[in-house]
C-alpha cells in the first residue's frame, strides 16, 4: 500500500494524475496526506521500517509537488512555511525534503541546493513514471543527497531547533527571565561552543510570544565602527524594519541621533513601538560583545573606552522607565561587560545588571543524542562505549565532538543503500592523526581569546601542558578565581587539573609557545606596523600630493586594518575580499593578478584611488560608519581628492578654484579618519 484511505479519500481520488506519482513512492513510504499549498501540492509520506532503519527517518516526510514548467524559490518558501505551521510542525521531519516536479530538472536542483538548512532531494515527475527505475530508486536518490552533506561538520551558528543539541533548559531559563520577569543575561563561552546558537534560539522562540527582537553581531566593523549615538541610531533603524517584516506595523523615527539627542530619540522610539498592544516587549542581543567592550575592543573600537558607558546608560535609563520592557542579552568569550564593577574609574552602568551565563559542556547524555540523531540520517550507528570516549576525548565541547566523527565517516566512504555503518571506539582511535589535523583550527580559535584576554591564564595552561601539574595546582589554590576560570570554560577538571580536551594538551605541548608568539602582536593597541602599507617619503612633494598622499595612504591602512580585523588578518581571505570589490572595473583580471602571490598589505599600494573608491562602496556596510554613512559625501569627496593626481600628472598650475575644493575635501577625511589609531 502506498496512499492510506484516509489520504486518498480525503485528496487523492480528486487529483488521478497526483496519485499515480504518489503510488510510485511505495518503495519505501505510505502517502498520508495531500493538499494545495502556496500554488503548489504537499504530500506527506510515512517512511517504511527499512528506511527508519537505513536513514533515521522517524517522523513523516514533506514532499511538494510542482505542476508548473519552472521551479522558483517559492518552493523553499513553502518548505519552511508548512514545516512550521501549527498544525504540522511536531509531526514533520524538519531536515529531509522532497520536491517532485515537472520542470527543467538542471535548473530545479541547482535553485534547491541553495539551502544549507534542508536535505531536498529533487526529484523529475517523469522519474517516477519510468517504469524501468528499479526497486532502490528513492533509497539510491536519499542515499545520494544525503552522503553529499556533511551534517556534522557543520561550522556555522545552529539557526535551525533541528540541529540544536543540550541547551534547550538555559534557553527557556533566558526566555523566563525576559518575559516574566524582564531580567538581563549574559552568555560566555569559548568560540564555537554555541553561544550565537543560543542567540538564534532566543530569538526564534522570542518571537512567538509577541516580543521583538533584533540580534546585533557586534564583530561587525559596521557596528564597532560605529559611536555610541551612531549605534543607538543602528538599533532604532532595525527595529523599525524588524517591527514592520514581522508585525506589519510601520514605523518612522523622527529622532535626531547626535551626542546630544541620541539618548532622547532612543527613549522616544521604544516607546512609540511598545505602544503597540502586539509588541508586549522589546529584547535587544549583542553577540561577540568583547568588540563594544572597554580595554578589550580592537584598535578600530578604542573609542569604546568612552562610548560604553553612555551607551550603556541610555539602554538602562529607557528599561528603567518602562517597568523593563526593554531588556539585553549579551554573548561573548570575555564577560568584563557585566563583571566589572568599574572602566576608567567610572561605574559600569550594567555591572549586576545581566546574570552571566557560562556554557558549559555537553554531557554524555547530550553528546549521544547529538551524535546518534545526525548519524542516522547518515547512515551510521555507534556503540556505547563511543560517547564516553568522545566526552572524555574532546570535554564535551559540541563542534570539537561533531567534527571528531566527521573525520571518522569520511574514512569509511560511500554508505550502501541497503544497510547501516556501526562505528566503534577502535574508529576513533585509528583516525587519530587525521582527527587532530582537523581540529587544529577550531583549537587555535579557543586559545586565540586566551591569549588577548587571559594571557596569564594561557601561561598557566602552556605550564600544566609541560607536565608541573603541582605547580599549577599550587598556584591555582592560592588564586581560585583562575580555577573558576578554567572550569568554566571547559578547559580543566576541577578536581585534578587534567585537561579536559586531549588534543588541546596536545597543541600546546608542541605548539603552545609559538601559537602565542605568532598571534600576540595582533593585540589590541599593539597592531604591527610591517602589516600596513609602507608610506612614502613626502618630505620633495607639493602640497597637492603631500595631502593626497596622505590621505591615499591611510585609506589603504583602514581598507588593511578594518578587514584584516574581521578576516583574522588572513591574507588570502583580505585578497580576496579586495579583488571581489574590484570586478565591476573592465581591468579586473589585471588588478587581480596584483594579488597573486603577495600579500594585501603590498599590492593594495599598487592600485589607484578610484579603485580604492570601489572597495569602499562594495563594503560601506562595513566602512561606512568612520563616514556617518553618509554615502554621497563620501564619493564627492573622494572624486575631488582625485583631481590632485590630475595636477601632478600634466604638471600644470592647479586653479584656486578646485585647490579650495581640495583642501575642503582633504580636512573632510582628515578629520574622520584621525579617530582611527595608528592611521596617521
Amino acid at each position: 500500500m502506498s496512499i492510506k484511505i484516509e489520504a486518498n479519500e480525503r485528496f487523492f481520488h480528486k487529483h488521478p494524475e497526483q496519485a499515480e506519482l504518489a503510488d510510485s513512492l511505495d518503495e519505501a513510504f505510505n502517502v498520508t496526506f495531500g493538499n494545495q499549498h502556496g500554488g503548489m501540492f504537499v504530500w506527506l509520506l510515512e517512511p517504511k521500517p527499512q528506511i527508519i532503519e537505513r536513514f533515521g527517518l522517524q517522523k513523516e516526510i514533506i514532499v511538494f509537488y510542482s505542476p508548473h514548467n519552472k521551479t522558483d524559490a517559492r518552493t523553499l518558501t513553502n518548505i519552511e512555511n508548512f514545516s512550521s505551521s501549527p498544525d504540522f510542525r511536531h509531526r514533520v521531519d524538519k531536515v529531509v525534503a522532497f520536491v517532485i516536479h515537472e520542470g527543467d530538472a538542471g535548473s530545479t536542483t541547482e535553485l534547491l541546493n541553495q539551502t544549507v538548512d534542508w536535505i531536498i532531494i529533487t526529484i523529475h515527475a517523469d522519474e517516477l513514471r519510468n517504469k524501468q527505475r528499479g526497486t532502490f530508486f528513492l533509497r539510491s536518490r536519499l542515499a545520494e543527497r544525503i552522503g553529499s552533506f556533511d551534517l556534522y561538520g557543520i561550522s556555522s551558528p545552529i539557526k535551525h531547533d533541528k540541529y540544536f543539541y543540550g541547551r534547550d533548559k538555559l534557553v527557556q531559563e533566558i526566555i523566563q527571565r525576559v518575559t516574566s520577569r524582564g531580567e538581563n543575561s549574559g552568555i560566555f563561552g569559548l568560540r564555537k561552543t554555541g553561544k550565537t546558537s543560543v542567540l538564534f534560539a532566543l530569538q526564534r522562540r522570542l518571537h512567538d510570544k509577541n516580543v521583538l527582537v533584533e540580534y546585533m553581531d557586534c564583530q561587525s566593523p559596521g557596528l564597532y565602527g560605529s559611536r555610541w549615538w551612531q549605534l543607538l541610531r543602528e538599533i532604532a533603524s532595525r527595529l523599525c524594519s524588524s517591527i514592520e517584516s514581522n508585525f506589519s506595523i510601520k514605523v518612522k523615527d523622527d529622532g535626531v541621533y547626535d551626542r546630544e539627542n541620541a539618548s532622547n530619540s532612543f527613549n522616544h522610539i521604544i516607546k512609540r513601538i511598545l505602544g503597540y498592544q502586539k509588541i508586549q516587549q522589546v529584547c535587544l542581543l549583542f553577540d561577540e560583545i568583547e568588540f563594544i567592550t572597554p580595554g578589550v575592543s580592537n584598535n578600530l573600537g578604542q573609542h569604546w573606552d568612552d562610548d560604553f558607558v553612555p551607551f550603556w546608560q541610555t539602554v538602562r535609563s529607557v528599561s528603567q522607565e518602562i517597568n523593563s520592557k526593554l531588556v539585553f542579552v549579551t554573548a561573548g568569550v570575555n564577560p568584563s561587560s557585566v563583571e566589572q564593577s568599574h572602566f576608567l574609574k567610572v561605574q559600569n552602568p550594567i555591572f549586576q545588571l545581566a546574570i552571566p551565563y557560562y556554557l558549559e559542556p555537553l554531557s554524555k547524555d547530550f553528546i549521544r543524542e547529538m551524535v546518534r540523531t545526525i548519524g542516522k540520517y547518515s547512515g551510521f550507528t555507534y556503540d556505547e562505549d563511543c560517547y564516553e570516549f568522545l566526552k572524555s576525548a574532546y570535554g564535551g565541547h559540541p563542534y570539537l565532538v561533531r567534527l571528531a566523527c566527521s573525520e571518522v565517516i569520511r574514512s569509511k566512504g560511500v554508505v550502501p543503500t541497503d544497510r547501516t555503518i556501526r562505528l566503534t571506539v577502535d574508529d576513533f582511535e585509528k583516525a587519530q592523526n587525521s582527527i587532530r589535523q582537523r581540529l587544529s583550527r577550531p583549537i587555535k580559535d579557543i586559545l586565540l581569546s586566551l591569549v588577548w584576554w587571559y594571557p596569564d591564564e594561557y601561561e598557566l595552561l602552556l605550564i600544566l601542558a609541560d607536565g608541573d601539574t603541582n605547580f599549577v595546582l599550587s598556584y591555582l589554590k592560592e588564586s581560585p578565581e583562575k580555577t573558576v576560570q578554567f572550569v568554566k570554560y571547559g578547559l580543566v577538571h576541577d578536581d585534578n587539573g587534567n585537561f579536559a580536551i586531549k588534543d588541546l594538551l596536545i597543541f600546546l605541548r608542541d605548539y603552545g609557545i609559538s601559537y602565542k608568539n605568532e598571534i600576540s602582536p595582533f593585540k589590541r593597541g599593539d597592531l604591527p606596523l610591517e602589516l600596513l602599507p609602507e608610506e612614502p617619503n613626502l618630505a620633495d612633494l607639493s602640497l597637492l600630493f603631500e595631502k593626497r598622499t596622505e590621505i591615499e595612504v591611510a585609506l589603504r591602512k583602514y581598507i588593511i586594518m578594518l578587514l584584516g580585523f574581521k578576516y583574522g588578518f588572513d591574507d588570502k581571505l583580505i585578497s580576496e575580499k579586495i579583488v571581489k570589490s574590484l570586478k565591476q572595473r573592465p581591468q579586473a583580471k589585471e588588478l587581480s593578478d596584483l594579488f597573486i602571490g603577495r600579500r594585501p598589505q603590498d599590492a593594495i599600494n599598487e592600485i589607484f584611488l578610484s579603485d580604492l573608491k570601489s572597495i569602499f562602496k562594495s563594503n560601506w556596510e562595513d566602512m561606512g560608519a568612520i563616514f556617518d554613512k553618509k554615502v554621497e559625501r563620501f564619493e564627492m569627496n573622494m572624486d575631488t581628492i582625485n583631481i590632485a593626481r590630475r595636477y601632478e600628472a600634466h604638471a600644470k598650475p592647479v586653479q584656486p578654484i578646485d585647490r579650495d575644493d581640495f583642501l575642503n575635501s582633504y580636512s573632510w577625511f582628515k578629520s574622520r579618519l584621525s579617530k582611527v589609531p595608528q592611521i596617521f
